[in-house]
């Protein structure tokens, strides 16, 4: 390989991982344009949830208040039944029946009393997802807020 080769592959190697360093710069800007938005987003949602009230509880769910939060748009499939709870936070519902806790150790033989409802943090929701997940809520909020008398 002549010298000439040997600088032209060189370039070539330097350009492209400038570009490469550029796309991914570009990437993270956008993921914290993104982040920002989604925060903007849930404080509104966090608004508009303190002025619900009463705030509905889940349909089908015994001791939870919250409202569904459409998974419209969302690209993880992987996340489960969203909430808007009554501080505006969007959490994960998750229900599971407790069969070897204290009340089926008592000999409960009541669904509700060994039934479990836990809210669960979002974690590791991407950013566009965050986002969509707060719009749909707030969404959801807002047609409820119509709803109710002045």
């Amino acid at each position: 390989m002549s010298d000439s080769d040997t600088a032209s592959a060189e370039q070539t190697g330097r350009q492209t991982t400038q570009r490469a360093v550029r796309n991914e710069l570009r990437r993270r800007l956008a993921e914290e344009a993104l982040s920002g938005a989604a925060e903007q987003v849930e404080a509104l949602l966090r608004e508009a949830a303190l002025e619900l009230r009463p705030f509905p509880p889940f349909p089908g769910a015994f001791f939870t208040m919250g409202v569904e939060v459409e998974p419209d748009g969302v690209r993880d499939k992987d996340i489960g039944c969203v909430i808007v709870t009554e501080e505006g936070a969007l959490r994960e519902l998750q229900l599971s029946f407790d069969d070897e806790g204290p009340a089926a150790l008592l000999g409960a033989n009541d669904p509700v009393s060994m039934r479990d409802e836990t809210l669960v943090e979002l974690e590791d929701v991407s950013p566009q997802d965050r986002l969509t997940l707060a719009l749909n809520g707030l969404d959801a909020i807002s047609d409820l807020l119509k709803e109710q008398p002045d």
